[in-house]
Formats: C-alpha cells, structure tokens, sequence
C-alpha cells in the first residue's frame, strides 16, 4: 500500500481495513433505514467533516482531532451498523475534502497521504462498531446505563489505541506495550475528555435534536479561543527561538573576537623573524647542490616558511585581499600535498571529479588552508595503507566536494560539537582547525557539513557557490571588525 514500507505493515494495514470492511458489512446486513436516520445520518456525516477538517489547537504547533467525541456519540445514538457506516462515510469525505482542496480553502486539518486511508478507515470502522455494538448489546437503559457507558467509552479507547499502537510497533520495530503506554500516559487524559464531551453531546442530542444544533455556538467560540491562545503561543515560541539563536550568535562573535584579536597580534608579531628564517634559508639553498638529500629538506622547510607567510598577509590585510576565480581541482591538490606534509601515513587516494567544472571565486590562501585541515583531519584517522577519496561534481548552482576516509569514523554525540572553537578529543590540539575552516568557508558563501558514524569512517560535503558575489573592501574589512575574523587558519 504504502511506497517503501516493509511487507509486513502494508499486510496489516490491509487485514485492518478488510476488517473494516466486513464489520460494516456484517453489522450493516439487519439495519433498517427510514428518513429519520437517514437525516440522523447525514448530521453526524457533517459534524465529522467539520470536526475533522478543523482540528482544535492545543499547542503552539500542535492540534487534536475532535471528531473523536462526534463518533463516540454516533456510537451511543445509532445502531451499530448504521453507526458504522456513518463513521465510514464521515471520516471518507473528511479525508477527500482536506486532501483535495485543504490548500484551497485554507482547512487546517492533516492532509494524511493516500495509501493511509484503507488502514485509517479500517480502524474507525472497527473502533465504530465495536463500540456501538458493546452499547447496545449490554443496554441502552436501566440501573447499569453508567457502567455500560463507560464500558463503551473504554471499547472505543482500547480498540483505538490497540489497532494504531500494532501499526506504529510493527513500523518503527518498538515495543508495543511501552508505546502504548507512553501514549496513554500523554494523551489519555484528553481522550477520556473528548469521550466525555461525546456522551454530553449524546445526552442533549437524544433529549432535543435542535438543542443539540445549539451547543456549535459555544464550541465554536471555544475553537476560535483555542486558534487565537495557540497563534500567540506560536509568535512567542517563535520569538523565543529567534532570542536564543541570537544569544548563541552573541556568543560565538565573542569567541570569534578574542580569538581575532589574539590572532591578529601574533600575525603581526612573526613577520620579523619569520622574514630571518626566509632569509637564512635561501642562504642555505645556495650553498647546497640541488637532488641532494639536504637540499631537498631545506626547500621543504621554505615552502613551508612561504606558506606561513602567506598565511600571516592573508590575515593582517584581509580587508585589502583581491577575490580572483580558483579552479578547484588545483586547490585540492595543493592542500592534499599540503596536508600530507604533517604525515608519515601511506594511504591510497581516488578521484572523481566532473568534466568542465566552473571556478569559484575566493581568497586561494585561505580556502587552500581550509581544504587542508579536512585533509589533515581525514589522514590522521585512517590507518596505514588506509584510503581517501575525493568527488566533486556541480549540484544546481554550488560545486559540491566530498572528501571520504575509512578511518575510525566519529560517535555521534561529537558530530554536534566539531565546529565549536577549542573542542578537541586530541590531547595535544587547541580544537581550532574546524572551527577556522568552517569560517573561511562561510566568508565565500559555502557550506561544509560532516556525515559519520563510529567505526565507519567519515564524509565531509564541502559546497562552494560557482557564482559567487563580489566581495568588497568595506564588507570585509566590517566583517573583521565586527566578528574579529575567527578564520584564522590555525592547527587543530
């Protein structure tokens, strides 16, 4: 029935609705029909549909199906087999009504989807008849109407509960009697309230029918009260939500300034003996022979030297940088070579990548320092011989780059907290790494998240906007300012 839903809960829903179907049919062969319940029938139909269409609010985001206290009624007022099919018709044309034309006129209830319908239907015409049926089999009068009510009432309520917790426990594989507790213990007040409401309804309906009619004033002034309490629960809810974002927001631009401001005085105060360290070892590289093993080391050294220069520029003059188109594939590989500096590891490495990528534009020293930390982060948690690969591919208007381990993989109760400043599992890092490079890649408009799970390794999706808007002198030079630029690249 349902697309995508296990044999066995499609097997349920359809042995519920075909018990549905022949609990109309059995307690509808012997009814007898007269224009009476006839107009019975098709007053209890509307107050199903009304009831149904419009949901009573009972929390900011949260509604209840008040139609349950019209079929109780319906069982109490009518025949078994008659109620039934009242049930049946009522809650068939709710479905069709909300689902066609919800959007159209604006009807609040649950559009549920169409392969839900056979066990729903099902469900209330079993839940109809078995309670119609214990009513008027134990007696509709005498000394014991009481107790035989609330036999009734508890009927509806058990058969209810039972048919939707089997349904829920079969397809989401949890233990039927705690859920059905668990549900009783949050909802079973409010049940027991609208079974209530039902029998009031029923009493005053069974003394005058048109002093039943009367009781939609007041329900209705209810109603409109209810809609406007929890529109206003929801806008402070909402506002609620929004002061907490922005605390949160104050929060990290106040680690984004002392980290800035920290960072920006040592920026200023390398450049004088990182310029000595430069200087002496160009005066090494001209007194070595080029292949040898020194000389090799010694370049080493002062590409790195170079990069740390880069790196010290590219921040104390931020505001001052030129964006310029990147072609990514280059990017990658540099900070992969880059990355492999810092380890000794041998690991394998894939690539995919996508014909006739567009460039991106951005800062090269700082997206290249980016890309390296994920790097950095994917060779240390893979093992020796271990294996890294890299995708990228064009998605709608963002160049999206994959970067996947088979390392050890992350729990995931530290998924949450990798980008948080100064988190780290690592005993001798400063946990700033991830934090500097989601930075960097939210100044270029991109987006990075990570997907993994313990023992299975690790996925980074890294998205770059192929068509970036300029970014000027003052918006920089505002954005420093204001947030001090966490995106220092520094070591995690």
């Amino acid at each position: 029935m349902g697309p995508g839903l296990p044999i066995r809960v499609n097997l349920l829903s359809g042995c519920v609705a075909l018990a549905g179907l022949a609990v109309m049919i059995y307690l509808g062969m012997n009814e007898e029909w007269s224009l009476f319940v006839v107009a019975n029938t098709c007053f209890f139909i509307l107050l199903i549909i009304v009831t149904g269409s419009f949901p009573l609010p009972v929390a900011p985001r949260a509604t209840a199906d008040i139609s349950t206290a019209v079929l109780f009624g319906v069982a109490l007022l009518l025949e078994p087999g008659i109620a039934v099919f009242t049930a049946v018709a009522g809650k068939s044309i709710s479905y069709l009504t909300v689902r066609g034309l919800g959007d159209r006129l604006k009807l609040p209830g649950y559009r549920y989807p169409y392969y839900k319908y056979p066990f729903n239907l099902g469900e209330v015409a079993i839940t109809a008849g078995v309670t119609s049926f214990v009513f008027h089999t134990l007696g509709t009068t005498g000394d014991y109407l009481t107790p035989v009510i609330i036999l009734a009432g508890g009927a509806m309520y058990l058969t209810n509960t039972a048919l939707i917790t089997a349904i829920v426990s079969v397809e989401m594989k949890i233990n039927p009697l705690l859920f059905w507790w668990m549900g009783t213990k949050e909802n079973g007040a409010a049940e027991i309230s609208l079974l209530s409401f039902g029998f009031l309804g029923a009493v005053v309906y069974q003394e005058s029918p048109w002093t039943s009619a009367a009781l939609i004033i007041p329900v209705a002034v209810i109603y409109v009260a209810f809609s406007r309490l929890a529109s206003s629960n929801t806008r402070l809810e909402d506002a609620l939500e929004r002061l907490e974002a922005l605390q949160g927001r104050i929060l990290s631009t106040a680690k984004l300034a002392s980290i800035g401001a920290i960072s920006l005085d040592l920026a200023h105060q390398i450049k004088n003996p990182l310029a000595i360290m430069l200087g002496r070892l160009e005066g090494l590289q001209d007194r070595l022979e080029e292949g040898t093993r020194e000389r090799r080391h010694v370049d080493i050294a002062q590409d790195a030297g170079w990069r740390i220069q880069d790196l010290t520029q590219t921040f104390t003059y931020i505001g001052r940088q030129e964006w310029v188109d990147l072609d990514i594939q280059g990017l990658l590989d540099e900070s992969l070579g880059m990355a492999g500096l810092r380890s000794s590891k041998r690991v394998d490495t894939s690539w995919s990548i996508a014909a006739d990528l567009p460039r991106i534009r951005g800062n090269p020293v700082l997206i290249r320092e980016a890309l390296s930390n994920f790097f950095s982060n994917a060779l240390e948690a893979v093992d020796e011989g271990g294996h890294i690969s890299i995708d990228v591919a064009q998605e709608d208007e963002f160049l999206a780059v994959m970067i996947s381990d088979d390392g050890v993989g992350i729990p995931s109760d530290q998924l949450e907290l990798l980008f948080e400043p100064f988190h780290t599992t690592k005993s001798e890092a400063q946990g700033l790494g991830l934090f500097a490079a989601k930075h960097i890649l939210e100044m270029h408009q991109g987006t990075v998240e990570i997907q993994s799970s313990k023992g299975s390794g690790a996925t980074v999706i890294i998205k770059f906007p192929v068509a970036a808007p300029e970014v000027t002198l003052s918006s920089l030079e505002d954005e420093l300012l204001e947030e001090s630029s966490g995106g220092l690249p520094v070591e995690r």
